[in-house]
């Protein structure tokens, strides 16, 4: 029954693309963004999936909820492993040219509220998991709101989608390597967005995003 209602949901997902899709799988636990607990990261995610290794994929991220270092993290932090139940998010995958995390006020600083957003080439992956150097855009959220600092770090390298299925790193030569990844531009209006969910939400919110070749900016999670 399940397998029906995946690959049923699958060829609703195709007809509204109208086009062939790849996905990323994400997980979603209960209980990970309850107060003074992060699971971020414990959990698997997969990036680029085809429907012939679509249900292969969603078994290895369920099956990440008994990973050692969740389990551990589950027991230190006093969750029963029967309130932990694993959700599967499926989302048309974004082929981004630029991605990153915007945090809507300082991660480090409550009391600072301005809004800072990591960025690189390519998948967000990368900002993610801390696995490569980002750019650092602060902007100001006073009207009208602005790039009040930066750091363009050089980026040796950036993962992006194969054309038919899965995730691979380039290295980055060149200009590229030292380019900002988005524009001071996108940077403000990324912070707009964050600031809109923030007031939904009533609290202060980390924003994953993805900008595609065209320049639009697609929110992935909150």
């Amino acid at each position: 029954d399940l397998v029906a209602a995946i690959c049923a949901a699958w060829v609703g997902m195709e007809a509204e693309a109208g086009a062939p899709v790849t996905v990323a799988l994400r997980s979603s636990a209960l209980g990970e963004d309850a107060a003074g607990s992060s699971f971020a990261g414990q959990y698997r995610s997969e990036l680029n999936v085809s429907a012939e290794t679509l249900l292969d994929a969603y078994r290895g991220v369920l099956a990440s909820k008994y990973s050692l270092q969740a389990i551990t993290y589950r027991l230190n932090r006093g969750f029963r492993d029967e309130d932990v139940a694993m959700c599967v998010g499926c989302l048309a995958m974004v082929d981004a040219a630029a991605g990153g995390v915007t945090y809507s006020r300082n991660p480090v600083d409550i009391h600072d509220d301005r809004v800072f957003t990591n960025a690189v080439w390519g998948l967000p992956k990368a900002v993610v998991d801390g696995s490569a150097a980002c750019d650092l855009f602060v902007v100001a959220r006073d009207e009208p709101m602005a790039v009040v600092a930066e750091e363009i770090r050089p980026k040796d390298r950036k993962f992006v989608c194969y054309p038919e299925e899965g995730v691979c790193r380039l290295d980055l030569t060149g200009d590229e390597r030292q380019q900002p990844s988005i524009t001071r531009a996108q940077a403000v209006e990324l912070a707009r967005l964050a600031v809109v969910l923030e007031r939904h939400y009533d609290t202060a919110q980390d924003v994953e995003w993805a900008i595609d070749s065209r320049g639009v900016i697609y929110l992935l999670q909150c």
